[in-house]
């Protein structure tokens, strides 16, 4: 009995939030059982992680809808025939896999789960008409549904509205007669493999994948014998696949935006062969210093100095949106993942110290504020604003300022960025000083890129804002930015490794 297993026992009594169980077998499909997992879902309605992996389950009771607090749903290697249509109870459910069960379709409910970051569905038997309409799902990172039976891909896969986060599909194993040129829509793609299937056509859509560093489409039956061999190269590099994949395939006409993107692209490609960026290393003031205060909030730092800028006309317009749409891309994932700060760099004193205080001991003036106040009371001011701002306009929208609280509103020490004479110029994720905000006479900007997660997410997001702000300031030069932890280097920015494929002028002072 599911009840009687010491680990849910022990879970039961001692108030935990999770159940894993791994090659415990379960009883099968009987009202005992459906009973069994009832009463521990009735006393667990805190429960956030149900794990039961090679437990020869059968049936899954729908009394798991108790557990509103579920965020993870794992029963790989089972005999699940089916999942209850109760996935709308679990508004926060972020990561399911029912991989290696019998399953043949998936609930109506799966539409409803806005928050799911991966859906692992990889083993079983599923086709195309399996899926219910997976387009309101637009936090979905992962898609895998390799070895099932699908024909061509779910049509909602490659809808629009999983362009912003969607970052791998899984295909492998199946009868797949067709790449889509819809997947175009999902420029967020860095990872794709369709091979072992049926396609046929020489797939020209992965020209339009601006982000893909991974694609297997090997074992595939096209009718070009030259693009057949390649694909089926193992070491055949993506830009040679993509190269013949254009020059054999049919063509796909673009849309306006993407040829719009195609000339920045272009654009871009033009300045980075035309001249190299000069970057200018060993200046000793510029050194930031990290207090150990900060290395359990948010560790992860990255700097520099943009020189020779010109926010004049429609640069500093172009400039500011190139923020909000990296903010908005897979780098940052809404601030999520790392966050760019801007500042004008005559504006504060060196030496800058990143440190974390409580918000009630932190003071800034915050962009567009007339006077400081606590990281405690701007949060609390600009979370009524936004509550007031949704109520007049009647819409659940808010401004871009309010649209971040919800990452560090809980937070009770916070991370920043403080100058010599002491005074806070940022407060990442949220806002900089109003003091060091930039203007059209700005020349040099001071730049930041600051993560919870990862030193790469930040250097990753810091190449792709120095190579898109070329475009903007085609005579951009950088100072190198060494960030220190006492003696011991945390990082260095642009460094020997980083701006790939840029050529570099580099000049030591």
């Amino acid at each position: 009995m599911f009840e009687e297993q010491p680990e849910v026992k022990e879970a039961i009594e001692n108030n935990r939030f999770e159940i894993v169980l791994k090659n415990v077998r379960l009883e099968s499909v009987s009202e005992s059982a459906n009973l069994s997992q009832k009463r521990v879902f009735e006393n667990m309605p805190q429960l956030n992680l149900l794990s039961l992996t090679g437990c020869s389950l059968q049936n899954l009771s729908s009394s798991i809808k108790l557990c509103t607090n579920l965020i993870s749903l794992v029963l790989p290697q089972n005999e699940l025939k089916q999942i209850p249509d109760v996935l709308d109870c679990f508004p926060k459910l972020r990561f399911i896999d029912i991989s290696h069960n019998s399953l043949d379709i998936l609930p109506p409910s799966l539409s409803s789960c806005e928050h799911l970051e991966s859906l692992i569905l990889n083993n079983n038997a599923l086709n195309e008409s399996s899926f219910p309409d997976l387009s309101k799902l637009s936090n979905l990172h992962i898609f895998d549904a390799s070895n099932n039976s699908l024909s061509k891909l779910p049509e909602s896969l490659t809808s629009q509205s999983l362009s912003a986060k969607l970052h791998t599909i899984i295909l492998s194993h199946n009868a797949i007669e067709e790449i889509p040129s819809s997947l175009s829509n999902l420029k967020q793609l860095r990872e794709l493999k369709v091979d072992e299937n049926k396609v046929k056509d020489v797939p020209t859509v992965i020209d339009l994948l601006p982000k893909l560093k991974v694609l297997d489409i090997s074992k595939n039956v096209f009718s070009d014998s030259r693009f057949q061999k390649l694909a089926n190269d193992k070491r055949a590099k993506l830009n040679a696949i993509i190269a013949l994949a254009k020059k054999v395939g049919k063509p796909i006409e673009k849309k306006a935006d993407e040829k719009e993107e195609s000339n920045e692209t272009a654009e871009s490609d033009d300045v980075e062969k035309d001249s190299p960026i000069t970057i200018r290393t060993g200046i000793e003031t510029l050194t930031v210093r990290r207090h150990p205060s900060v290395t359990e909030i948010r560790p992860y730092l990255v700097c520099c100095v943009f020189n020779d800028v010109d926010l004049n006309g429609d640069a500093f317009k172009k400039f500011i949106a190139l923020q909000t749409k990296l903010h908005a891309s897979a780098l940052c994932e809404n601030r999520t993942l790392s966050a760019i700060g801007t500042h004008r760099f005559d504006s504060f004193q060196l030496p800058l110290c990143y440190m974390a205080l409580p918000k009630d001991e932190l003071y800034i003036r915050a962009l567009n504020k007339k006077s400081s106040v606590s990281a405690s009371e701007l949060l609390d001011s600009l979370l009524r604003d936004a509550e007031l701002a949704r109520k007049r306009s009647k819409r659940s929208t808010v401004d871009p300022l309010h649209r971040y609280l919800h990452i560090v509103k809980d937070e009770d020490i916070l991370a920043c960025l403080v100058d010599a004479q002491q005074i806070v110029i940022s407060l990442p994720p949220i806002t900089n000083s109003d003091g060091t905000k930039l203007n059209v006479e700005t020349t040099s900007i001071w730049v930041e890129v600051s993560s919870k997660q990862s030193l790469e997410a930040c250097k990753k997001t810091m190449d792709e804002f120095v190579i898109a702000s070329r475009i903007i300031f085609p005579s951009l030069s950088i100072d190198q930015v060494r960030v220190v932890d006492n003696e011991t280097l945390v990082s260095i920015y642009p460094d020997k490794n980083d701006l790939p494929g840029v050529a570099v002028n580099r000049i030591s002072q």
